[in-house]
């Protein structure tokens, strides 16, 4: 069960500012830089004005003076401003980046309970849409609120300096649109976590709909499919349309606000000027900044928005990030005392579990066997019976409890995963292969795979005939998920993984499952003579692949009901017997007898 360590919204940012705090130091200097000419401009021209009406000669060392820092001001600002938005818009990529790799390897270090959880696509949906929004808020988002904060703060000042009078009239509006600001805020707020729900939710039936986009077309249910799409997608329409109707009464407001500045300006600062309260250059001067502020009250609502979007994504990641795997730490002495090959094997001593939506009910109950090097372990059972949890267990996908699973009388517990899988190796029955070439996935187990050892992996595992019918052999394509390829060719080239990774002991979890029955009787052979894996535990529902095993475990409700070889337990009554009498009875299916009509199913394998 992982555990919620959610660090504060605070914590979380910090930690973001001082992994880039060069970047925004630089930023902030050039941010502070620009402001200063920007508000020296009006400063220094309301003097050169000043000094045209005393004395209408240009030629004049003060009005030149003036002049010239006024064009080097207005060079230099095309320099720090575009510098400041290098300093700022790098981190907020980089932020981008580290986060991107960050969930990856978080969501690689959590266990089977945390997907039981959480919808794939909802986790992408994270990955993709709130990463973004968290990177535009540490970049482009603090740009501007720096920009607004400092902008709304100095020109105010330089305002009062000018005229304190004329300044406090101004400061009611500015007042005003704060306080609509405000109310926008806690209304904007709402509008965004439900388009952010609404996006993960599309965004998880999207990723569905696509895995199972064959049993669509067989069902022909495009038209249901169609409208569940079209619900959800409207759902994410109406939250974007209200965000945007909202932002579009409040523009005007906030427009309406700018413009009573200006009329404030004309009326009082024109009188003023009338009766000799304040000069021409003082006047244009204020105007100037006034002139400032009206792009930061009217980039408010945008700087809102991708605010409040930042600080949505920011506890969108922080719940994920903050669940920690509720695994115990691995003990250095326990692997300390850990050959580098295992001699004694496997030992289950004991072995209870229950999980932990249902621990009333458990899924394995008082489990004791051994498997030792050289031995040949069968598990067999009807479905629920427990054998993919104990399969779970040995591996570490699940932790087991203290001292139930032992390496060499070592207790697995204690161990980190990756020295459990390193002398661990399974493959499941629901195989994964990712989008590259049949040799990739192949050799993806080991390091510096050879490649006449990857192609001696194929032939163990029957696929030699289905290269031949594919494109570029070893270096076909396979597709996501090898979604070009059949079932039975994808657990065969899961298997050939496995055959290439020496290890002490090599799981395979009803990997023969969907092979037929040619392949199967081949695939058997290889995997009884194969010595890359020091012991082997084969689980399966066929009895063909578990009767030339050395010993077999029967499991029934999560209890061993009988252990012994094939030959005692097909005389003994029981689900082991029950379902010999059956698949010895039993007739081929109609596609396997079709199939050895046309030929050998390992010489048409095509997707």
């Amino acid at each position: 069960m992982a555990k919620d360590a959610s660090p504060s919204k605070a914590g979380f940012l910090i930690r973001l500012f001082r992994e880039h705090s060069l970047y925004y130091a630089g930023g902030l200097v050039t941010v502070g830089l620009t402001l200063w000419m920007t508000v020296s401009i009006p400063h220094y021209l309301q003097g050169a004005i000043d000094v045209l009406r005393t004395n209408p000669d240009p030629s004049g060392s003060v009005f030149l003076r003036d002049i010239t820092i006024i064009l080097v001001f207005a060079v230099a600002i095309i320099f720090t401003r575009t510098a400041s938005r290098l300093f700022f818009f790098y981190p907020g990529r980089m932020v981008e980046f580290d986060l991107k790799n960050r969930m990856l390897a978080h969501l690689l270090g959590q266990q089977r309970d945390f997907f039981l959880g959480h919808a794939t696509g909802s986790l992408i949906s994270r990955i993709n849409n709130d990463i973004t929004g968290v990177r535009m808020m540490m970049g482009a988002g603090l740009l501007m609120a720096l920009n607004s904060v400092a902008t709304l703060t100095l020109a105010p000042t330089y305002m009062y300096r000018i005229s304190p009078r004329l300044t406090l009239y101004c400061v009611i509006p500015i007042l005003a649109s704060f306080g609509v600001l405000q109310w926008g805020m806690w209304r904007l707020r709402g509008q965004q976590l439900r388009q952010m729900r609404a996006l993960q939710e599309l965004s998880d039936f999207t990723v569905e709909s696509y895995n199972g986009i064959d049993v669509l077309k067989s069902f022909r249910h495009h038209a249901w499919i169609e409208g569940c799409f079209r619900e959800l997608s409207e759902q994410v329409k109406d939250s974007a349309i209200k965000m945007s109707n909202f932002r579009a009464y409040l523009m005007p407001i906030l427009t309406h606000i700018a413009n009573a500045l200006k009329v404030l300006l004309v009326l009082l600062g024109g009188v003023m000027v009338v009766q000799g309260g304040m000069t021409m250059g003082e006047f244009l001067a204020y105007a100037l900044y006034l002139a400032m502020l009206v792009p930061p009250l009217m980039g408010l609502t945008f700087l809102m928005f991708m605010a409040q979007r930042g600080v949505t994504a920011m506890t969108s990641l922080m719940e994920i990030l903050g669940r920690t795997p509720d695994v115990p730490p691995a003990l250095p002495e326990a692997e300390a005392r850990l050959p580098a090959r295992l001699e004694e094997g496997l030992s289950v001593r004991s072995l209870n579990f229950a999980y932990p939506d249902a621990p009333q009910t458990p899924a394995l109950q008082n489990l004791s066997f051994d498997l030792r090097p050289g031995e040949i372990v069968g598990v067999f059972g009807t479905i629920g019976s427990g054998k993919t949890t104990l399969v779970n267990l040995l591996n570490r996908y699940l932790t087991p409890p203290r001292g139930a699973v032992l390496l060499d009388g070592v207790d697995a517990s204690q161990l980190g995963q990756a020295t459990v899988r390193r002398h661990v190796v399974t493959v499941t029955q629901e195989p994964f292969l990712f989008s590259a070439t049949v040799g990739e996935n192949i050799g993806l187990a080991a390091t510096e795979a050879d490649p006449a050892a990857v192609e001696g992996a194929a032939r163990s595992a029957a696929l030699e005939q289905d290269l031949k019918h594919l494109p570029k052999g070893l270096a076909t394509l396979v597709g996501e998920k090898g979604i070009t390829l059949s079932g039975g060719q994808k657990q065969r080239i899961a298997l050939a993984r496995a055959l290439l990774k020496p290890c002490d002991i090599l799981i395979l979890d009803d990997v023969l499952s969907a092979v037929d029955h040619d392949t199967e009787r081949f695939l058997i052979d290889q995997i009884y003579s194969f010595r890359q894996a020091r012991a082997l535990l084969i689980v399966s529902h066929r009895i063909s692949v578990l009767e030339r095993a050395h010993r077999i475990l029967v499991l029934e409700d999560g209890r061993i009901a009988a252990q012994g070889s094939h030959a005692e337990l097909i005389r003994r009554p029981g689900p082991y017997r029950q379902a010999w009498l059956l698949q010895r009875e039993q007739p081929a299916p109609a596609a396997v007898q079709a199939a050895q009509v046309q030929g050998p199913p390992a010489s048409r394998s095509q997707a």
